[in-house]
């Protein structure tokens, strides 16, 4: 343990660079081994130790954090590291408010509550992830997760309470738009168009997602994207 401590105060910022550089490799393939995105974020606990580049550490953890808790079956252990990627998330904006990848995966985490909550919370925490979903823009204009949020907003929310389909789909559109290579944007985008019939616009997006050559998001693609889109195929399969 006293060696772990001397180690990590004798770290300068270029070398917690190049650990964060290794972690977002790792990252990079744990859609092929599973272990490979704990041990991620056990580098970034370690780091945290250091106070060096603390925003770029936190809004990490509470990305890895988000990424676990999607891969749990049960609600409870989701609801945990949600709650755990949301506080990481608070502390990584308090660490440097104009950092957007805090902003965002505050916000993820703070809208997968919800939706396990259920539509009535889910309904409280509105104005907070808009708000979220904002700063982000105002930060980087380009972040296409944003548009993600603000979409799956008016896509989830009934009609008396601000829900829009056509809302939705242009916020989805234009993360498509910021980002082509981001294919949760695709996928959504589909489910959208399904949901307004005009199922030959879902089979063409869901199509051009599949014909890309190369992903932001490798593990979001292979593991999530890439299934959802084949499943859509097939319900759509034969309508007009």
């Amino acid at each position: 343990m006293i060696l772990i401590l001397i180690f990590l105060s004798t770290m300068d910022t270029t070398q917690v660079n190049l650990k964060i550089a290794e972690t977002d490799s790792i990252y990079e393939i744990s859609y092929k081994d599973s272990t490979l995105l704990y041990k991620a974020k056990a580098i970034m606990d370690t780091l945290l130790e250091t106070g060096i580049k603390k925003d770029e550490v936190l809004w990490r953890l509470s990305f890895f954090c988000y990424e676990i808790g999607s891969t749990k079956k049960d609600k409870h252990e989701k609801m945990e590291w949600y709650e755990k990627g949301k506080e990481y998330g608070k502390e990584a904006i308090e660490a440097n408010p104009n950092n957007p990848q805090a902003h965002y995966w505050y916000a993820a985490n703070m809208g997968s509550i919800g939706k396990l909550q259920g539509v009535v919370h889910s309904l409280f925490m509105v104005g907070d992830l808009k708000k979220e979903a904002n700063r982000v823009l105002e930060l980087n204009p380009k972040h296409a997760g944003a548009h993600i949020i603000l979409g799956e907003i008016y896509k989830s929310l009934p009609g008396f309470a601000g829900g829009n389909k056509n809302k939705a789909a242009e916020e989805f559109q234009k993360a498509i738009e910021n980002d082509s290579l981001y294919t949760a944007s695709y996928t959504r985008l589909a489910d959208t168009y399904i949901g307004m019939k005009k199922y030959r616009e879902a089979r063409k997006i869901l199509n051009k997602m599949l014909a890309l050559k190369s992903y932001r998001d490798p593990r979001s693609f292979y593991l999530s994207d890439r299934k959802e889109a084949y499943r859509l195929l097939k319900k759509i399969e034969g309508k007009k």
